[in-house]
């Protein structure tokens, strides 16, 4: 008897994360094509890669996102993650980034990066690809100091990786003048960046294959 709860349990199991799976890639798929729509190619050799590799990458992230250990509410329908967004917005600790970056700085680390656009604040997700004695480079963002400040943009700056931080980030928190406003939807590769993120510690990312 046991035994045959057992087993519909994990068919149960199984039959919710192919449907979290499935759902997950279709509105993927549906974002990711409306965005190609959206660029400029003057090459259509390069839109026909860009096409090519969406199933590669799709599935990827649907993959890693549902193996991972990520303590958010996953919305499968809309392919994003909820939890409650704070009224303020994150604020950056010079110290505490030097502290963490100086120690912890190398290639693979994912990080969260408070961008600051005008009226707007948000959270964006990056990594490091490159790392010097004084500084590290973010495959995005380019060059920041230890500290996480850029030399020569003040509206940039890394966050130190935390909870609060990069739950922000995956949930694509928005501020307006300070306060809370409408999430933004992640682009596909910050999802990818997402799925890596190790919430147990923060200083090591779950490895994925190319």
């Amino acid at each position: 008897m046991q035994t045959g709860c057992k087993e519909q349990t994990e068919l149960w199991r199984s039959s919710s994360k192919s449907n979290a799976y499935n759902a997950l890639c279709n509105t993927f798929y549906v974002r990711e094509i409306h965005r190609l729509s959206k660029e400029s190619f003057n090459n259509v050799e390069r839109l026909q890669r860009r096409f090519a590799s969406l199933p590669y990458y799709i599935e990827k992230a649907a993959n890693h996102i549902l193996d991972g250990n990520s303590p958010l509410t996953l919305d499968t329908q809309n392919g994003s993650w909820i939890a409650k967004q704070s009224r303020a917005v994150p604020k950056c600790d010079l110290e505490k980034n030097t502290q963490f970056f100086s120690k912890n700085a190398f290639v693979g680390l994912i990080i969260p990066v408070l961008v600051y656009d005008g009226e707007y604040s948000t959270v964006r997700i990056d990594s490091v690809d490159e790392v010097t004695d004084s500084r590290f480079h973010c495959n995005q963002f380019g060059w920041v100091a230890m500290n996480g400040q850029y030399q020569d943009n003040n509206d940039i700056q890394v966050l130190k990786p935390s909870k609060a931080a990069f739950s922000a980030a995956c949930c694509g928190h928005v501020w307006l003048l300070g306060r809370a406003t409408t999430p933004r939807v992640l682009t596909l590769r910050e999802m990818l960046l997402a799925a890596r993120i190790n919430w147990q510690d923060f200083k090591h990312p779950f490895i994925t294959q190319k």
